[in-house]
């Protein structure tokens, strides 16, 4: 008997990064009008990015329905297999509450199902922390303990390029996303207790990663011996400087590199740069 770990679409884990780790993915739906993709599956983040920057409205998404998360639950349980599953923080969605229903209806003392508080590669990284915890021999009770333990350290900085999705997502306020366009103002935020938060604020975009890197290097932190990532919404080749500074300047033990995938893309948009790691 193993332990099988499942996540959703938003850890922005590509499909081949999920083989790779050896982790299962089910999907969150990103809505274009009437066209509905399977996030990651269905829809490639240079595909979203192309799609995005010609609508004219704002794509709409949503959570996997618990039958979703069943049917793979289900299969794992009958192959011997525990679960644990981990997901986007349940302040930003209800595909945690989704996973835990699909618990609930198989019945199963095998299925453990953990609020990651993350977001992005955020989730990702718990995920992948999880699997090799699972490669070691450790039961899934002990990994979701473990990983739950992980969700209290974990921080997220990011920075978005343009203030236009946050506005259109009800973020920000139309005059505040006008204002900091004219002034070239780049939020700094970061996830708190789950939920987004602003951090700071700098002008132009080449300031913002430098100013992550100063937050994280004020902490006195040593990130050797850490997994960490950086992700990026659109083309990885457009963030090779960005991921050059953060190698040379923090020095991450390793570093999962990847893009920003659809159904987070939809709420930060196009050139957004996110660096996570761990604040212990």
């Amino acid at each position: 008997m193993g332990v099988t770990i499942v996540t959703d679409s938003t850890c922005d884990l590509s499909p081949q990064m999920l083989k790779r780790f050896g982790i299962k993915m089910v999907p969150l739906n990103v809505y274009f009008g009437e066209e509905v993709y399977k996030d990651w599956a269905e829809l490639d983040p240079v595909t979203f990015y192309q799609k995005l920057s010609q609508s004219t409205e704002l794509p709409r998404t949503s959570q996997p329905s618990p039958e979703d998360f069943v049917n793979v639950f289900k299969e794992e349980i009958e192959n011997g297999n525990e679960v644990v599953s981990i997901h986007l923080s349940s302040k930003l969605s209800g595909t945690f509450n989704s996973a835990c229903l699909a618990r609930d209806m198989l019945d199963s003392s095998k299925i453990f199902v953990v609020d990651g508080k993350s977001a992005s590669i955020g989730t990702g990284i718990l995920a992948i922390l999880a699997k090799r915890l699972a490669d070691e021999g450790k039961s899934a009770k002990e990994i979701a303990e473990r990983i739950t333990k992980k969700t209290a350290t974990i921080r997220h900085l990011f920075a978005v390029e343009t203030l236009e999705y946050l506005k259109k997502g009800g973020r920000i306020s139309p005059a505040k996303a006008t204002i900091g366009s004219i002034l070239n103002i780049k939020p700094i935020l970061h996830i708190v207790d789950g939920v987004v938060e602003p951090l700071d604020k700098v002008r132009g975009m080449k300031r913002a990663l430098p100013r992550i890197i100063e937050e994280v290097k004020n902490k006195g932190l040593d990130l050797k011996g850490q997994v960490c990532g950086f992700c990026y919404a659109g083309v990885l080749d457009e963030a090779v400087d960005y991921i050059e500074m953060i190698n040379k300047e923090l020095k991450p033990g390793e570093l999962i590199v990847t893009q920003i995938g659809s159904v987070i893309g939809t709420y930060v948009g196009p050139g957004t740069v996110a660096f996570i790691f761990f604040e212990e």
